[in-house]
């Protein structure tokens, strides 16, 4: 473990990011953290110890190896296997909810992971701007005429990056159907 203290600045993001952590958490509607608990309880040790030990209940009453009580869902068990049907259909369920939370969860992050890139990318391109025109007043020409700096210090058109992305992804794609690879 690291003994260097963190800055007062990743402290204050930490703590931001609790908040909003927090605040998505508490809007969930009743049936999703009803859904959350249950999803968390199945996958569990517990839910796999409680679930050994009913088995194993039900079968020795019903084998009637231990008991003289007549069996209520005698071999081979069609009622233990109702039950179980219905419970994985429950279970199933609740995964699906708790994995729609997850995922609503996921796009607000990667929309605000989005939202703080573009802000920073502009507030980069903005002090390049401004660190090139420091260099041409006093005098370090020589410095601006780099045209890759150039090129960073425009606005990068979000909408035309999308598009670029778009048409790699289909020469990619015909590339791989060509070549008779299966796409990832």
């Amino acid at each position: 473990m690291s003994t260097t203290p963190l800055s007062s600045t990743a402290k204050r993001n930490i703590e931001a990011i609790a908040q909003v952590e927090q605040a998505l958490h508490g809007r969930r509607s009743r049936v999703e953290k009803i859904g959350d608990w249950i999803a968390r309880f199945f996958g569990s040790l517990w839910f796999i110890t409680a679930h050994m030990v009913f088995l194993a209940v039900w079968i020795v009453l019903n084998i009637q190896v231990l008991t003289d009580l007549p069996a209520f869902d005698p071999y081979p068990f069609p009622f233990l296997g109702l039950v179980v049907g219905i419970e994985f259909i429950f279970l199933t369920t609740f995964v699906l909810m708790n994995q729609n939370l997850q995922s609503k969860r996921q796009e607000h992050w990667g929309h605000l992971t989005l939202q703080i890139c573009l802000l920073s990318e502009q507030e980069i391109t903005r002090n390049m701007q401004m660190l090139q025109k420091i260099c041409t007043t006093i005098g370090l020409e020589k410095s601006t005429a780099d045209p890759e700096l150039k090129d960073m210090s425009q606005t990068t058109q979000v909408t035309a990056l999308v598009e670029e992305i778009g048409r790699a992804r289909e020469v990619g794609e015909k590339l791989l159907d060509h070549i008779g690879q299966p796409k990832v």
